[in-house]
């Protein structure tokens, strides 16, 4: 009889080890490689460096240093305004473009083939991100094999100027994302509800207005997650913007370096690694900013929808 009792007792146990085990592990590495990091990071930005040697003294004087040269010295503010600039336009043609491929996949595509295509439609995110804006680097030279093409067909003056440019930085970055922007977009579009569709076809409504008003409103949640994600990538890549966009690519907005850019560079070549430390959690909170932007968007979308 206590054998019985026995029993269910070491499974209560072993079931519960195991759940904190399943916890305790993820905890321990986020906190080991994340958290731990990151408030080193933050304790970083407030020490100075005298003498070539970085003293433990606690100052905002890396912040104010930074705020007196937003506009006039390093020109942080600019570098902060071509970021949220090259960011917001980067994930707005990245959803502009995986949306509709969603779309297709989800109405067009016959159900037992999907995740199949989407498979197929993932697959470039398994190669190097290196080797992918390398590849641009090539198609969008001067002489490189787009204007190799429009040479070809007769364009002999049709010179464009891709590379390091700004536009560059975005062609590469929507490479990148997209994979990830049509897994996103698909569960969000897939999960509408059908009966909600037919029932506005029923009543006499056009595919157009279907889309505008029952899909679109129904899968915002991916959308503004899409673009939020978007956004972040954007704002602290590095590989795009200095390969293709050479660091300081050419926009709308002038010749201006993005700030992650810029942080790379100082990281490079000061010696002031409080103050670069600083610079780095400015871009983290310009991060955040982002985040509560996304998460009001999506919790005020959800409560005009209930």
């Amino acid at each position: 009889m206590s054998s019985v009792v026995a029993r269910p007792e070491t499974k209560r146990r072993g079931a519960n080890l195991a759940k904190w085990i399943s916890i305790g592990v993820p905890s321990l590495f986020f906190g080991a490689f994340f958290l731990g990091p990151l408030i080193y990071l933050i304790l970083l930005g407030f020490w100075r460096v005298e003498n070539y040697r970085i003293v433990e003294s606690y100052s905002f004087d890396n912040y104010i240093d930074i705020a007196q040269n937003l506009f006039a010295g390093s020109n942080y503010g600019y570098a902060i305004a071509q970021t949220l600039y090259v960011a917001a336009t980067t994930a707005i043609a990245a959803v502009a473009l995986c949306y509709p491929m969603a779309l297709a996949i989800v109405f067009a595509v016959p159900q037992r083939y999907q995740r199949l295509v989407v498979l197929l439609a993932v697959a470039p995110f398994w190669t190097s991100y290196i080797l992918r804006v390398y590849a641009w680097q090539v198609l969008l030279a001067r002489k490189g094999v787009i204007n190799a093409a429009l040479s070809y067909v007769g364009f002999n003056e049709a010179s464009i100027e891709f590379l390091y440019t700004q536009t560059a930085t975005r062609i590469g970055l929507i490479h990148y994302l997209a994979p990830i922007l049509l897994v996103i977009l698909y569960v969000a579009i897939n999960n509408v509800d059908r009966t909600l569709i037919e029932a506005a076809r029923q009543i006499g409504a056009t595919r157009l207005q279907v889309l505008w008003r029952v899909i679109v409103p129904l899968s915002r949640t991916g959308i503004i997650l899409s673009l939020s994600f978007s956004a972040l990538v954007a704002c602290g890549d590095v590989l795009s913007g200095s390969i293709l966009g050479g660091g300081a690519g050419q926009s709308l907005i002038g010749k201006l370096p993005l700030f992650a850019d810029m942080i790379i560079r100082a990281y490079t070549s000061s010696t002031n690694l409080p103050n670069t430390a600083a610079l780095a959690i400015l871009l983290v909170v310009i991060m955040l900013l982002i985040l509560g932007v996304a998460y009001w968007l999506t919790e005020r979308f959800r409560i005009n929808v209930k």
